[in-house]
């Protein structure tokens, strides 16, 4: 294999958004791990990175002199290690494989390289060679995170060396049903009356995670590293609550990225929650419509609605979103970076980055007030807004409506 993983985001990559205004698309969570992990895991090669928009360098690991310089394989981010893709991969060394107009993966020769990280993506020429649609996952919209998420589970779950059982923290009182699919990793607790089921699919507890007393996780589920699952909580499948996160209450079919807290009761089903989200108690989104019709949901980059085909579709929300108690919203909600939900009633269904959605109405949140507050949540945390993150809030602000 050569020597550099890169990644690139294409085009389409845009249509990601709000979630990548904040990161590129290789650092969105599926399963347990995010999409650069997954692809370091099944090339066996570590330290992937690639070029970065201006707003997120120094946020994100910068690619290496030598990797900038090496021989390499570009992976186009918004692809999934299918094991079919994967194997292709592993048996070619030059060219460029191609998912109809969009690029999936190119290899470059040291000369290449340096041209094409300077150019921001690779510039292959020639048809290269079409790969079927069956052996391909991808990512179109956010809410494909949702969809994807199961399979991502029990593939992070096949892929694990963590022993199935309860491992050494495990409560006598807690209750495992199918241990062999329970993935605990040795420093994970599982507090007494806590009940895992995993006839549906794994269930996987990574270093440091904590299910509390009481809880019910029905697998497919993952735990990331350090995080809580609430006393009394009710999870079920395709679940992923990310590193540092804590969620009580009722969830369904939702993705946590990482350092967000649904703390408190309430509902989330089939949603994509960013980092630093903040869900007040009682928070609940709607996932279905009373008319039993698909959902429509916003495309962040042309501000048009797109109907998602799903019958079942939440909220998606971008980083450092946070809702007030009894907060309702709507099926099909989209949140920019750092807006705020307070109020009676159902907000607007788009509502941009930095704005206090309240009553119906949208203020201006100013932005030295939102990076005091950002540093305040993440303080709490032991983490630093450095001058990177702030320039990086700052570039999003002045997109205007994000």
């Amino acid at each position: 294999m050569p020597h550099s993983l890169l990644f690139f985001d294409d085009d389409q990559a845009a249509h990601l958004d709000p979630l990548t205004l904040t990161r590129p698309a290789y650092d969105l969570r599926l399963g347990l791990t995010t999409i650069r992990e997954k692809w370091e895991r099944a090339l066996d090669l570590a330290h992937g990175s690639g070029p970065l928009r201006p707003h997120l360098r120094g946020v994100f690991s910068a690619a290496t002199k030598k990797q900038r310089s090496a021989a390499a394989i570009w992976i186009n981010a918004r692809y999934l290690p299918t094991p079919e893709l994967v194997a292709t991969i592993r048996r070619r060394s030059e060219g460029h494989l191609r998912d109809g107009d969009d690029l999936v993966a190119a290899w470059s020769t040291p000369e290449q390289t340096a041209a094409w990280f300077e150019a921001g993506r690779p510039r292959p020429v020639g048809a290269g060679r079409a790969v079927a649609p069956k052996e391909l996952q991808r990512l179109v919209y956010p809410w494909d995170i949702v969809g994807l998420n199961p399979a991502a589970l029990e593939a992070d779950a096949a892929a694990c060396t963590w022993k199935p059982g309860t491992g050494p923290r495990w409560s006598p009182s807690a209750v495992v049903d199918r241990p062999e699919r329970l993935r605990m990793h040795p420093t994970a607790v599982v507090e007494p009356g806590a009940i895992v089921v995993c006839d549906e699919g794994p269930v996987l507890l990574d270093a440091g995670s904590r299910v509390m007393a009481g809880a019910i996780l029905r697998g497919p589920v993952a735990v990331g590293q350090g995080a809580t699952v609430r006393m009394g909580a009710r999870v079920y499948g395709g679940t992923t609550i990310g590193p540092h996160c804590k969620v009580g209450g009722e969830v369904a079919s939702t993705v946590f990225h990482s350092y967000s807290n649904k703390a408190h009761e309430g509902y989330v089903g089939n949603s994509v929650f960013g980092q630093w989200v903040n869900l007040g108690a009682d928070t609940t989104a709607s996932n279905l419509k009373m008319t039993y019709g698909t959902v429509k949901l916003l495309d962040w980059t042309t501000g048009l609605e797109v109907d998602s085909g799903e019958l079942f579709l939440g909220t998606i929300m971008g980083d450092h979103c946070k809702t007030g108690i009894n907060t309702m919203l709507n099926t099909g909600t989209v949140c920019g970076v750092s807006s705020i939900v307070i109020g009676a009633g159902f907000p607007a269904r788009g509502i941009p980055s930095f704005k206090w959605s309240q009553a119906g109405s949208l203020v201006d949140y100013r932005l030295e007030k939102a990076i005091v507050d950002m540093e305040r949540m993440m303080a709490r945390r032991g983490v630093v807004l450095d001058r990177h993150y702030r320039r990086m809030m700052e570039a999003i602000f002045a997109m205007g409506r994000g």
